[in-house]
């Protein structure tokens, strides 16, 4: 009796995965972009916030998403790659989320967040698909003074916005 359940419970697993209803989660497995679409050049993002040199820690940031991602690998040539991504950073805010319950002056919990646009193209057929505003956002806890604060929320705003990036390109095709 037992052999038999788990051989149902097998049987039901496998049909689930062929079935495709594994492909529907999290995870994919593949690429979902056509085939011929393979690379893709990342200029450096234009700054228009004032924050100072906050576009290289996003374009890096942008970089190393699309390599985790895997789905298109990086060509650091705009004349070879099959797509071009160009965006520039519109607004970096800071802004308090949670005041302190004695003193409503004081915040506890900031929420920052940067606006990015975006512009994609095929590089061969010079086809924009992706025209597109994107937000990263994280928040974080007040800790010593609002300028470190910012300066240290900034990984995590950027490592958000990154992903939004990549979900934005790839998800187009």
């Amino acid at each position: 009796m037992k052999t038999r359940h788990l051989f149902i419970a097998a049987a039901c697993a496998a049909a689930a995965v062929l079935t495709g209803c594994a492909l529907r989660g999290p995870y994919m497995l593949g690429s979902t972009l056509p085939p011929h679409l393979k690379t893709i050049n990342i200029a450096t993002f234009k700054n228009k916030t004032e924050e100072p040199t906050i576009e290289s820690r996003i374009t890096s940031a942008v970089r190393r998403e699309f390599q985790r991602d895997g789905q298109l690998k990086i060509d650091d040539n705009a004349d070879t790659a099959d797509i071009t991504l160009e965006a520039t950073l519109l607004a970096y805010d800071v802004d308090p989320l949670l005041y302190d319950r004695n003193d409503n002056k004081t915040s506890r919990r900031y929420k920052a967040k940067i606006s990015c646009h975006l512009i994609a193209k095929e590089r061969k057929t010079g086809k924009v698909v992706v025209v597109q505003n994107v937000t990263g956002e994280t928040t974080f806890p007040a800790m010593g003074d609002t300028v470190t604060a910012k300066r240290n929320a900034l990984n995590d705003v950027a490592r958000n916005l990154a992903k939004e990036v990549v979900d934005a390109v790839v998800g187009a095709w």
